[in-house]
């Protein structure tokens, strides 16, 4: 569980660069004008995932791990929504299935969801602890 959080971000970047573009049709490899503007989106996203994956290895549960890889694949929504506009700008017949942005928006739910799940019982924890030292 300590790489789970760099393991999504390579998959991340693999599904946003390699997998989306090729079922939509927009082989942006070949175009060697898009190399700076399809990488400029990817910068803030890529310190996030970093950030993420350093954290992750140094955590030692699991629901830190997992919500820090979640942290990291809903920071792709950024490269996500910019990566689509660009390749469709520069493909005007490709018809992208926005693969990263559903997986990054998911990913941001559940990172909602299960901060709010796992703030809970951390602090209904702590209550009864207080209680109980009373």
């Amino acid at each position: 569980m300590r790489w789970l959080a760099a393991v999504s971000g390579i998959l991340f970047a693999v599904l946003l660069m390699i997998a989306d573009p090729l079922i939509a049709g927009a082989a942006w490899w070949a175009e060697p004008d898009l190399w700076f503007p399809l990488a400029f989106p990817m910068l803030p996203w890529l310190a996030i995932a970093a950030v993420m994956a350093w954290l992750g290895s140094a955590s030692e549960r699991w629901l830190h791990a997992l919500l820090l890889s979640l942290v990291s694949l809903a920071a792709g929504v950024i490269p996500g929504f910019f990566w689509t506009l660009l390749l469709f700008g520069a493909f005007p017949e490709s018809a992208s299935p926005q693969v990263p942005m559903t997986v990054s928006l998911i990913a941001g739910a559940a990172v909602i969801v299960m901060g709010a799940v796992a703030s809970s019982c951390v602090a209904l924890r702590r209550l009864s602890k207080a209680r109980l030292a009373r």
